[in-house]
């Protein structure tokens, strides 16, 4: 047991540096109105670490992911199709959100602090969660240590306890941010920070939005046109 402590513990510490988490906290650390608001991005990635955790070793994600590959199979046009439509929506959308960010920017001076977004907790919530999960598919730390504890078979209030430690020790880096930006606020690092954030900020959801529209378009037509 002690063997396993000690794996969770080191496969945490190296998964916590994380530049891209870090960086999204910083980013989001410097968009939001109420600073406080940050722990429900924090709390989002938890969660969602958490679950998905006990998901992947307890085959949950694996059963949802079969559902999936076997709806594409029985019905592969249709389902392809359903993909096209939804990324070239995508793509619209995230055209017009980055035409009216461009747009908005352009009539601002270049010395001028855009204003805090009004992200509510609920939204900080969904992007913490959704950025673990787009995430897991590259922590080999995690799923190194789901291997390691699927070998010494606990029981669930161990599982359970294992992962949660994991987790706290994956979210550290994120909670030491938070305390350590909040205690610089107002020094003129942090508002020159702001400023550059405040405008790289504007155009990252635009840009997710496009990718993952250009990424489901060129899927789903790539499918279809292999089978005409």
């Amino acid at each position: 047991m002690l063997s396993l402590l000690g794996t969770a513990i080191t496969t945490s510490f190296f998964d916590s540096l994380n530049p891209s988490a870090i960086a999204q906290q910083m980013l989001i650390q410097a968009m939001v109105k109420k600073k406080r608001d940050v722990w429900f991005f924090i709390l989002g990635i938890s969660l969602a670490n958490i679950l998905l955790g006990l998901g992947i070793y307890y085959g949950i994600v694996a059963v949802i992911s079969n559902l999936i590959t076997r709806l594409f199979e029985a019905y592969p046009v249709y389902a392809y199709s359903a993909e096209i439509l939804l990324g070239i929506f995508c793509l619209i959308l995230g055209s017009i959100l980055i035409f009216r960010t461009v747009r908005t920017t352009s009539k601002t001076e270049d010395t001028e602090v855009r204003k805090p977004a009004s992200l509510t907790p609920l939204s900080l919530f969904i992007m913490g969660a959704a950025f673990c999960g787009v995430e897991l598919t590259s922590a080999l730390p995690y799923f190194g240590f789901l291997a390691v504890l699927d070998s010494h078979n606990p029981v669930f209030p161990l599982v359970l306890a294992f992962i949660v430690l994991y987790t706290f020790i994956y979210a550290l880096p994120l909670i030491l941010i938070y305390f350590g930006y909040n205690r610089l606020q107002g020094t003129v690092a942090i508002k020159k920070l702001e400023l550059i954030l405040g405008r790289i900020s504007a155009y990252i959801i635009p840009a997710a939005v496009c990718i993952i529209g250009a990424y489901m378009t060129y899927a789903g037509s790539t499918f279809l046109l292999n089978e005409m």
